[in-house]
């Protein structure tokens, strides 16, 4: 997944390795992290396999190494944008998948949006199904707590439901999002 945030990050201009790790920074930085040492290796290995192109810019006496998307790079970006999602990873990469979403044709988008709200309603009714086994069964702190993990994961996934309907018919944040008020 790493390599296709980068190819991501270039998809519309060529970028400095600096760039790239500040964009990242500034846009999905809250799930996804990018270190120096994770970065300079990937853009070698992408632009070695032809996904990247480097070229070097010397202006005020720093050479700049710009990284732009080839055609190989963007199909395979596109490519794995495009594919169905593997439900089995993290959260994060799924964040990730969204946050390019805008360079999908809207029927394939659409077809991944509903992938999304199937596999977390299947999701949300395994564990309705733990809480219907140990509800009635809270006897000790213990077992309040550990219930507690449950219906958080039951929130969440709630949450989670309604979030991806808002976005899928790309309705305004505004109304959406529930400011505290006090």
């Amino acid at each position: 997944m790493f390599d296709y945030v980068l190819m991501g990050m270039v998809l519309h201009e060529p970028m400095t390795g600096y760039d790239i790790k500040k964009n990242i920074e500034m846009s999905i930085g809250n799930f996804f992290k990018v270190s120096h040492g994770q970065l300079y290796p990937a853009l070698k290995r992408l632009t070695e396999k032809k996904y990247l192109t480097m070229e070097e810019d010397a202006q005020s006496g720093r050479a700049k190494k710009y990284y732009q998307i080839t055609e190989l790079g963007e199909n395979a970006f596109l490519g794995w944008l495009a594919a169905p999602t593997d439900f089995n990873t993290n959260s994060d990469a799924l964040m990730v998948k969204i946050f390019f979403f805008g360079e999908l044709p809207e029927e394939v988008r659409r077809q991944r949006f509903h992938e999304m709200e199937i596999f977390v309603q299947q999701h949300l009714r395994a564990l309705r199904e733990i809480e219907a086994q140990f509800a009635d069964n809270i006897k000790s702190e213990r077992d309040y707590f550990e219930m507690a993990t449950l219906y958080f994961g039951i929130q969440n996934l709630i949450n989670v439901l309604s979030w991806l309907g808002h976005i899928k018919e790309m309705k305004p944040y505004c109304d959406y999002i529930q400011e505290d008020k006090q």
